[in-house]
């Protein structure tokens, strides 16, 4: 059974508070080469790809947060 969107972002919330998003983004291309291009299984296949697509979206949230932010007291 495929995780449903919601328990994606449930996951996605728990690989972030421990790792950075780039990281997470990272493990979660390796768990896709390494796993999901080569298993059998649907299921994990999409579950895989739903969480890898929720982290990217989160990665181009917090930089287009970044960018529309004042520098945090650095003047460059």
């Amino acid at each position: 059974m495929v995780a449903s969107p919601e328990e994606g972002k449930r996951i996605a919330g728990i690989l972030l508070s421990y790792l950075p998003v780039e990281v997470s983004i990272e493990m979660m291309e390796q768990m896709w080469e390494e796993v999901g291009m080569e298993t059998d299984n649907e299921s994990l296949e999409e579950t895989i790809l739903l969480l890898k697509k929720l982290l990217e979206s989160e990665w181009e949230y917090s930089l287009q947060n970044q960018s529309e932010s004042p520098s945090q007291g650095h003047e460059y």
